[in-house]
Parts: structure tokens; sequence; C-alpha cells
């Protein structure tokens, strides 16, 4: 698709025509030039009388008319939009434009007057004549200028009002956008269920069993310092040391396998060297966790496997385990929904994730690359 850029003087020549071409604005010129030349002509038959036939009247009206609108829509237009320094053309192209006016009038009064030409031509060097029509020119120009700036600050006045629009729209959005973090984010704090009171309560709990049963108080140890770092850990604008996860990943594990005891089947392996890298938390974690609410770990031939492997800048994390025929969890995929989409948030092109659902057998590997 071509794109052609317009320029902002033609935007604006554009809407002149517009304005200009519009019933309703004619209507009101027209309007107000009946108005006007009907005061100056009730003035004039009042004090003077007339002095001129209507051919004159309308002749010299429909000059100084044109020197208005002239005035107003080539010149100033000219001056103020298209040129660098407004002011000193605008007072140049209005001095010839006087000069050009004086030579109109003085010609039109040479072919329309009814005096012998030899008084006419008298009469137009005289100092009286010269200064007359400067100073109707001047009104005329001096009128067409009010009109030109009443316009101009009409359609500056609509430009603000459209740029304040914009900003109020972007405004708009961005508090839409807070509001709407806002509100994940209570949701999220109040799924908590009041963390410093679940921590004190699983201390007590720890506390209290640990003298009847040592696997339960080491259970509630591991949950605990799970929640903590989940609570923690919960931001996609930070990350933490891939050990750590693995750690809580360990922890994860272990709960499930204190939970199952014999009948939990699963190996956890680890290669190259994690220490240096860091990952947006909660990810592997995820990922196991659901392997381990869907998948079926009870199987000792088919053991579920947990492979991390990184090598220099780059991570490769796979969960492999056999589908379980019946799950007490409902399967609506938001896990690894809300996976990729934290994954493309924070590492845009820099992932892969690769999910493989075959027959009886469910495989998740993602790979992160550049750490």
């Amino acid at each position: 698709m071509l794109y052609v850029e317009i320029p902002t003087w033609c935007l604006r020549d554009s809407i002149w025509i517009v304005i200009m071409v519009n019933k309703d604005v004619i209507f009101r010129h027209v309007l107000f030039w009946l108005i006007f030349i009907s005061y100056e002509l009730a003035f004039l038959h009042f004090t003077v009388g007339w002095q001129a036939t209507l051919l004159h009247f309308v002749i010299y009206y429909s000059l100084n008319i044109g020197l208005f609108y002239f005035n107003a829509f080539v010149i100033l237009d000219f001056a103020f939009f298209k040129t660098l320094r407004p002011y000193l053309i605008s007072s140049a192209l209005i001095l010839l434009e006087l000069i050009g006016y004086l030579t109109i009038k003085f010609t039109l009064d040479l072919l329309i007057s009814d005096r012998p030409k030899t008084h006419t031509d008298d009469l137009k060097h005289t100092e009286l004549y010269v200064m007359t029509n400067i100073w109707r020119a001047i009104y005329f120009i001096g009128l067409s200028i009010a009109y030109w700036s009443m316009l101009y600050l009409i359609r500056f006045k609509e430009r603000n009002h459209l740029m304040e629009t914009e900003q109020l729209k972007t405004v708009a959005r961005t508090l839409e956008l807070e509001n709407k973090y806002m509100s994940v984010e209570n949701a999220y704090l109040q799924n908590q269920i009041s963390p410093h009171l679940l921590f004190n309560s699983l201390n007590f709990i720890y506390t209290t069993v640990r003298g009847f049963s040592e696997n339960a108080g080491e259970g509630v140890t591991r949950l605990s310092d799970l929640m903590r770092y989940s609570l923690v850990s919960a931001d996609d604008s930070r990350t933490v040391l891939l050990t750590e996860e693995v750690r809580q990943l360990e922890n994860l594990v272990e709960l499930c396998r204190m939970r199952f005891g014999d009948e939990f089947y699963l190996q956890f392996k680890k290669k190259g060297k994690l220490a240096a890298i860091h990952v947006i938390p909660l990810i592997l974690i995820t990922l196991v966790e659901n392997m381990m609410k869907h998948g079926d770990l009870g199987e000792k031939r088919y053991p579920a496997r947990i492979i991390l492997e990184a090598k220099g800048n780059c991570l490769s994390f796979e969960t492999k385990n056999r589908k379980r025929n019946t799950s007490l969890y409902p399967k609506g995929g938001l896990g690894l929904k809300n996976i990729e989409k934290r994954l493309k948030n924070y590492y845009h092109e820099r992932y892969t994730l690769l999910v493989r659902d075959v027959e009886d057998l469910f495989t998740v590997t993602l790979t992160l690359t550049d750490l």
C-alpha cells in the first residue's frame, strides 16, 4: 500500500475550501455584507446624501470585499502558514496589496467617473484623494485581519481541543490498564488468604505435628518454603537464580513423593552449569505442577521424567509423562496458555515451547536462548 504525505498547508487549504462551500457559512457572509453595506449607505444618505449611482456602489463594494477576502485567504494564509517570517512577509505583502488596490481604484475612477477626465486627473493627485483611499483600504484590511484572527483562534482552539481529547483518551487508556492491573493484582492478593496468617498457621501446624510425625513436619516445612517463594517471586519484571527455582521444584517433587509414597515414580536429571543462569520465576515449577496434576506417575515401568540441561547461554527443560485416564482436575489448558503468555512477554523471540500430545504420552519441551 502506498502512503503519500500531504503537506500541512494543503490540508489547511482543503479545510478552507470546505468552509467556503458550506451553505450556512455562505449565508452568514452574505447576510453580514448586506447589513454592513446597508449601514454605510444609510449613513451616507442621512449625512452627505447620495453622490454616486448604484453601479458605482456595486463596483466599489465588490473591490473592497475582494480586498477583504484576498487579504485573509491569500496574503495572511501564505505569510503565516508557508513562510518562516510571517510578520515581516505579511507586512511587505500588505504594502504591495495596498499599492495594487490604489492602482485598481485609480483606474476605475478614470473609467467610470462622470466628471471630465482633466478634472479627474487633477483630483487623483490631491492629498485628500490619496489619503481617503488609503484609509478606506486600511479599513477593509483591518476588518480582514480581525476576521482572519478570529478564524485562526477558532482553529487553534479546535486543534487544542483535539489534542486535549487525544491526551484524555491516552490517560483513559492508561487508567484502564492500571485498573486492570490493579484488579489482577487484587485478585492475586485476595487468593493468597492473608500470607502472614497462612505462614503463622503453617508454623503452628509444623510445631504441633513434628512431635508426632517427622515426615509430616518436613512436609509442612517444604510447603511453607514453596508458598513463600511463590508469593515473593510472582513478578515477571524480575528474574531469579535457576538454582533457586530448581530448589523449589525439588520441594514440590518431594511433597508429591511424600503424598503418594511408593506409588510415585519420577526421575529428575540435571545437566550442565546451572548456577550462573537467571530465569523468570515459577515457569518450571508450573510445568511440573501441571504434569503432576494430569499425569500418571504411578507406573513403575513408565516413570515420569524431568530433564534440565544448560549449555552455554541456552537452557532446555523437558517433562514427559504418561497421561492419566481420569483426573480430579479440569483439563482447561489455562496453565500452559498462561505460561506461554509470560514467556512471550519477557523473552519475546528467545524461547520455544513445544507440546506433544500423542496417544497416552504427554511431553512439554521448553527452550530458552540468549540468557
